[in-house]
């Protein structure tokens, strides 16, 4: 039998804020209408256990018990003919128990569906409905001992069935679910959660998950707020756990259909494993993160213990001065599996899922308490919420050829007066050799101010020799026309604080000059090739290179209704539901050409490695052309076709002509325009090509 208990602590009433008016009604004779899919809130606090629908063996739980005690009614219109997933998990700290019933008013019918404990003691459960048609839902508890009434929220969504997987080859291990969320007494000054996961292997093989030795997932949790502050918007990571090492996976489906079975040593082939947040938060079990390899999944076992104390000691800690719950702040959990077999297969880039947060401050030894709201996002880190946020936000993702992956999100923001506000957040998902500097162009003439730093801090001696590393800002430098922030060297400090794997660090300031595409460099900590790799983002105004003819709609419609973000700076869409982005930097003189033209966010292509074509005129234009815009007439120059794998192409490369010299510029300079084609052979407007954005450069002598 399920052990019962009642936690009013946890988050009872945390997603009221985000739910409807529906709370239910105590009979069955006149249940509250609700229509379509959403979360929906209910009240059980004052309800009685109506006679009705008591009895019916579907109703019956692990315990033999059939009855739904304390239950509220609704009457629930379906928006189609469909199959609804209706759950309470998440969502409620009450013990849940639903039914739904096949027609409105005082069921004598045995139910559709009913569910007791699908996710903890909170409930899910699936039917199908004809679109107009109306249905009963009761709602309650358990009707056991010890257990309350009490308020949350239920979400009713369509139901998309899962594919049977195996999209990638060798053991595959993602996050399918942010399953459920403990939170824990304050110690201090800190405060702490605990997020359980379940782990989905979508490969083609079994994936290792031996205990006591250093062959299983490592799983980690982080916590990220965003806000705006003076009229920008941040998107921080406030808090972050050791890590829970993996014992034995069970053989369910969540991601997958058809799982094949094992005895728990590994994770098999399109089966789910669920570790709840009390699991994961379980302190003398978690290990440093500073002894993991994320990229190849090395790691030694057992981890380092140090010696800890309090009760939020090790698990995703944070500040309680960092809980903010203004209006329209905002927060999101986001865990991460890491481990060798996953990793030698390739397949260690989608580890990392996030789901959004609610939270709530009650105070005293409670601290702050958080809820779900919406569902996991599956293969995204938490930084990719940002842009969900913020439509104007773009995330790129930089890959360390043959090492490990980084994400730059940025954003400009217009403060009126002539100023700008620079944000910029890269994320560290798997690279070992850690960020050390973030560097981007800002003209010597633009006046820089507020220029501030932000990171994450380490605890409990997640560090070299079991001291944390260290938590000092990076010093800024401006040097000509870039601005650069930059962390102590290996050499200076091996515990410095570097921008290591799961963890996001900001950078921003502000400026009197406009937007305009540029680049960001991220140098990396430690030694190896290539000592840094490049990013496009916004970057002020004010230098000779100037972007121009966007598909985001402002220059022009694209073919076929396939524009880009609105203030992204890229082409028209292609395939992948982005349009490239074309920028340059670098010395514009003909005599000291260092002029380097990039393009990011290409296609990726179907079948490696993709083609694309840099270019040069003379004059701009603006015509409809293959998929996207034409911007560059004129006398053209075709300076070169570059092959790519990465969704990035550079011209000049090692080897390359100048620009200048490549497009025959004369030694007194003048204006030329840039642009690239690209082949897509999956393109919206079928013609299996596309462009880019153009840049005007103006060449000095």
């Amino acid at each position: 039998m399920i052990t019962r208990f009642s936690s009013l602590a946890l988050f009872a009433g945390v997603l009221a804020s985000t739910s409807v008016r529906a709370q239910g009604v105590d009979d069955c004779a006149s249940p509250q209408a609700i229509s379509g899919v959403g979360v929906f809130a209910f009240d059980t606090t004052s309800a009685t256990t109506g006679a009705s629908a008591q009895n019916f063996g579907t109703c019956t739980d692990t315990a033999g018990l059939t009855g739904i005690a304390n239950d509220v009614w609704f009457a629930w219109t379906a928006p189609s003919t469909d199959e609804f997933d209706l759950a309470t998990c998440g969502g409620t700290a009450i013990d849940s128990k639903v039914a739904v019933h096949g027609s409105v008013g005082c069921p004598t019918l045995e139910p559709l569906a009913c569910n007791d404990d699908a996710c903890g003691t909170q409930s899910q459960l699936r039917f199908s409905a004809t679109g107009g048609a109306t249905y009963a839902i009761q709602l309650g508890n358990w009707p056991g001992p010890n257990t309350l009434p009490g308020t949350g929220t239920f979400s009713i969504s369509i139901f998309v069935p899962p594919p049977p997987c195996s999209p990638s080859v060798g053991p595959d291990v993602i996050v399918g679910d942010i399953q459920d969320i403990s939170n824990v007494s304050v110690s201090g000054p800190l405060d702490a959660i605990s997020l359980g996961t379940t782990s989905c292997n979508i490969g083609t093989v079994n994936l290792n998950w031996f205990a006591n030795v250093n062959q299983h997932p490592v799983i980690g949790g982080n916590l990220y707020r965003y806000r705006t502050v003076n009229g920008s918007g941040r998107f921080e990571q406030i808090g972050m756990s050791w890590l829970k090492h993996g014992f034995f996976a069970l053989s369910l489906e969540l991601c997958c259909t058809n799982c094949q079975g094992t005895d728990g040593s590994t994770l098999g082939v399109n089966c789910s494993d669920p570790y709840t947040a009390a699991r994961n938060g379980q302190q003398f079990g978690l290990g440093p993160r500073f002894e993991v390899n994320p990229h190849t999944g090395a790691y030694p076992f057992p981890p380092s213990s140090p010696a800890f104390s309090g009760s939020t000691a090790r698990r995703c800690e944070f500040l309680t001065s960092d809980v903010d719950v203004s209006p329209g702040v905002r927060y999101f959990g986001e865990t991460q599996y890491v481990t060798p077999d996953d990793a030698a297969a390739g397949n260690q880039d989608n580890n990392a899922s996030y789901r959004e947060l609610s939270a709530v401050i009650l105070g005293g030894a409670a601290g702050a308490q958080f809820g779900f709201v919406g569902a996991t996002q599956r293969e995204k880190s938490a930084i990719e919420a940002w842009s969900v946020v913020d439509p104007a936000v773009v995330v790129n993702a930089v890959a360390v050829p043959g090492e490990g992956l980084f994400h730059v999100g940025y954003r400009a923001t217009d403060l009126g007066g002539g100023q700008y506000h620079y944000e910029y957040a890269v994320h560290n998902l798997n690279s070992d050799r850690a960020g050390g500097s973030f560097t981007v162009s800002v003209p010597a003439s633009a006046t820089v101010t507020n220029v501030e730093f932000h990171d994450v801090e380490y605890r409990n001696g997640d560090g070299d020799g079991s001291a944390s590393f260290s938590g000092l800002d990076w010093t800024v430098t401006r040097s000509g026309d870039t601005l650069t922030w930059t962390c102590e060297t290996p050499s200076q400090n091996a515990l410095a604080n570097a921008l290591r794997w799961g963890t996001t660090y900001n950078f921003r300031f502000d400026a009197n000059a406009a937007p305009t595409p540029g680049l960001a460099t991220l140098g990396l900590w430690k030694s190896g090739a290539p000592a840094n790799v490049t990013t496009s983002v916004d970057v002020p105004g004010g230098s000779p290179i100037a972007g121009f003819c966007f598909g985001d709609g402002s220059s022009g419609p694209c073919p076929c209704g396939n524009e880009s973000a609105v203030g992204a700076g890229q082409g028209c869409a292609h395939s992948g539901g982005q349009g490239s982005r074309l920028v340059a930097t670098g010395a514009t003189s003909v005599s000291a050409d260092a002029l380097v033209l990039q393009v990011d966010g290409l296609p990726v292509p179907s079948t490696p490695p993709g083609v694309s074509l840099f270019f040069q005129g003379t004059t701009p234009t603006n015509v409809a052309f293959a998929d996207g815009r034409l911007c560059v007439g004129g006398t053209l120059v075709r300076l070169a076709v570059k092959h790519y794998s990465g969704g990035t192409a550079v011209y000049p490369s090692v080897g390359d002509a100048s620009v200048s010299v490549r497009g025959s510029l004369t030694p007194a300079g003048g204006v030329r325009y840039y642009q690239v084609w690209h082949r897509d052979l999956l393109t919206p407007c079928g013609s299996n090509s596309n462009l880019s954005n153009a840049v005007n450069v103006t060449w000095l002598p």
